[in-house]
């Protein structure tokens, strides 16, 4: 009993110290979240009555009684509650199976796909605070890593699409965790939720990419046999994409449809320079927003810099960076899907609390502007 009572003195107050902050995290987290959306909430009700343009032109899609969480769906979160409610059809194969699943799931649970939508964003969202502050333990001392979990929950992309019904909370989490629980040794639970990414996301199959190259790396070739749990996952998608439509990636054929038809010019900057040279690079970026435009060169510049934090980790981020650079048509949606390239975040190491503060307090401001912007003006990513 005495040795017992060592063994609690001295091992567990670390490891409380650690709980503690990582419930802290989470409770500013929401608490944000909350004041966010009751801010807006209050925005959009200048007469007491709540209304969005969403709203206004589908007033017959969710229940009156649940008029509220009109706040946390607008653009693509009608598509995935489509594919929910009736299955796929064209265009919306762009958008993979795991995210509908779980509203659907969630809706015949609870009775209602637009609420089973917000708590599945919700559950998630808050999931990977949890997960990104447990992998960047590993990177960087508790306290610092509760600043940049705060940091990237703040960060206004983060915060709207990980706080509207889209599927990258889900995509996040499962990213995130993922590679943690391949560093504490546990493939089989990190190939499993590696599939599950690779079926949320078009590009979530990269997270892979690093737990090869370490396997290969250290010469344990037997274990490059989990690998073959995400690639049954993605070839089961693609078997259902050709028994459906007889085109196994029509994945990226629809996602012409919007890229090219809603949401952007399909104009490459890569094509733009390859084929055109300087003058293809003006016009292509002519329209380029500097605001836009300088935080796409801020998150190349951090990609650049988890070198230092951990090569495997750049190895992943900068495919995925350059898949985006050379895929993607909409320069707005870029700043979206830069900022779910979670090892960008762990290059932060803020050790002062203000800094943290001033940081946090002016995503919060921008977070707002963002999600006013996604719901009740125009196109944000």
């Amino acid at each position: 009993m005495s040795l017992g009572s060592k063994h609690f003195h001295i091992f567990r107050p670390a490891k409380w110290n650690n709980v503690r902050l990582l419930f802290l995290s989470l409770a500013v987290v929401i608490a944000i979240r909350v004041s966010e959306a009751v801010w807006l909430f209050h925005i959009l009700s200048p007469e007491d009555k709540f209304s969005t343009p969403w709203m206004d032109a589908n007033p017959a899609l969710i229940p009156s009684a649940f008029n509220w969480l009109w706040l946390f769906n607008a653009w693509d979160s009608l598509q995935f509650q489509i594919i929910a409610k009736f299955g796929y059809t064209h265009p919306n194969y762009v958008f993979l199976p795991a995210y509908p699943i779980l509203i659907r799931f969630t809706g015949l649970l609870i009775g209602d796909n637009w609420y089973g939508a917000f708590l599945v964003t919700q559950i998630f969202a808050f999931a990977s605070v949890v997960a990104f502050q447990r992998v960047a333990e590993i990177y960087m001392r508790p306290r610092e890593a509760l600043y940049a979990s705060l940091l990237m929950a703040a960060f206004p992309y983060v915060s709207v699409f990980t706080t509207l019904s889209y599927s990258e909370a889900v995509f996040l989490f499962l990213s995130l965790s993922t590679w943690y629980f391949y560093k504490k040794g546990r493939i089989g639970t990190a190939s499993l939720l590696a599939a599950l990414a690779s079926v949320t996301r078009i590009y979530g199959i990269t997270i892979v990419l690093p737990i090869i190259l370490d396997i290969v790396r250290s010469k344990r070739y037997r274990k490059l046999l989990y690998i073959v749990i995400p690639v049954m996952f993605i070839g089961s998608w693609a078997l259902y994409c050709y028994l459906s439509t007889g085109d196994p990636f029509v994945s990226w054929t629809d996602e012409k449809y919007w890229t090219h038809g809603a949401n952007g010019d399909g104009i490459r900057l890569v094509q733009a320079i390859l084929f055109q040279g300087f003058r293809g690079l003006l016009v292509c970026c002519s329209g380029l927003d500097p605001v836009v435009f300088f935080p796409i060169s801020i998150f190349a510049y951090l990609v650049v810099r988890i070198w230092q934090v951990d090569r495997l980790l750049w190895g992943y981020a900068v495919t995925l960076f350059g898949l985006l650079i050379l895929t993607s048509s909409s320069y707005v949606s870029l700043l979206r899907f830069m900022a779910f390239i979670f090892p960008v975040w762990l290059t932060l190491r803020v050790r002062h609390p203000l800094g943290a503060a001033v940081c946090i307090a002016f995503f919060i401001s921008a977070s707002l502007l963002v999600w006013l912007y996604a719901i009740a003006v125009t196109f944000v990513g």
